[in-house]
């Protein structure tokens, strides 16, 4: 079976450094925020092989090109998918109880590394 590559946006990126300082910070639990932190960095890493087996999150309906979700403890990481070029990028966090911010993801498939010409 062929692996994908998975990276990640760089508003990906500060929303799970921001929600990881949350927890270390104002939940004063600097220890669950290094355990939630692995947690992600795995649900990351297991991209790699069958980007496919998560659902479709409630904001593919909002976008032009698919996006999907895996759930970690309350949390959705979304990710879509460049079978072309083999490769997933993660585009987005948010919590499970929080309603869509489509606004917050690309809206133009181009912008996107996995659609852009290399």
């Amino acid at each position: 079976m062929t692996s994908f590559s998975v990276e990640l946006t760089d508003a990906a990126m500060a929303a799970i450094a921001t929600q990881a300082q949350y927890i270390a910070t104002e939940d004063q639990a600097p220890l669950n925020a290094e355990r939630w932190l692995a947690r992600i960095w795995d649900a990351v890493d297991s991209l790699e092989q069958s980007p496919r087996r998560a659902a479709k999150a409630e904001e593919d309906a909002y976008v032009e090109y698919e996006v999907r979700r895996l759930v970690i403890d309350s949390h959705l990481l979304l990710y879509t998918i460049d079978d072309d070029r083999r490769k997933v990028w993660i585009i987005g966090l948010r919590h499970g109880h929080r309603l869509p911010r489509p606004g917050d993801l690309p809206t133009d498939p181009n912008s996107l590394g996995p659609f852009a010409d290399d």
